[in-house]
């Protein structure tokens, strides 16, 4: 049977607290839970995934388990791109700020895609998080995490050749 809002209801109210803790053994982060179950409901109904009574739940858990894995996986762009920042400010602070500081706005203006310097700029410029980035541009978390690691990279390389 297609998911209809009424179903989707029932779904929710059946499988949340299941669906949540299981999310939260693998994730430890209320909020992250939350999204994740939030995302897998937001699937059920744009893709109008069909059920069948008898497989619901499996279906609803392991769903939340793929999606957990899935942010665990974007979670070391995450990392990697927050520490790159951060090592990069230090370094900008400390000798030759005004200089190193022009240097990574020319980098972040010559990046292409445009979309990439965008995304950079509203999330580490404007601090939204990555859903407020995804829908500010219009594409997924995925999309936005792919971007910002391929412009760390390109950034951290074009530092380290000016070093050498």
């Amino acid at each position: 049977m297609k998911q209809t809002t009424t179903n989707i209801e029932r779904l929710f109210r059946q499988h949340y607290e299941r669906m949540y803790r299981l999310a939260r053994t693998i994730l430890f982060d209320a909020d992250e839970c939350r999204d994740v179950v939030s995302d897998v409901f937001e699937r059920l109904l744009s893709e109008s995934v069909v059920l069948l009574p008898e497989t619901e739940e499996a279906y609803l858990l392991r769903s939340v388990r793929n999606r957990c894995l899935h942010v665990i996986a974007h979670k070391d762009v995450r990392e990697r791109v927050g520490r790159l920042l951060l090592e990069n400010a230090d370094t900008i602070l400390s000798d030759h700020d005004d200089e190193r500081l022009e240097r990574l706005m020319r980098i972040i203006d010559h990046l292409e895609p445009p979309v990439r310097q965008q995304i950079l700029r509203l999330r580490f410029l404007q601090e939204m998080s990555y859903q407020e980035v995804a829908t500010a541009v219009g594409v997924s978390k995925v999309t936005v995490y792919n971007h910002l690691s391929q412009a760390v990279d390109t950034i951290k390389k074009l530092f380290n050749e000016a070093k050498q």
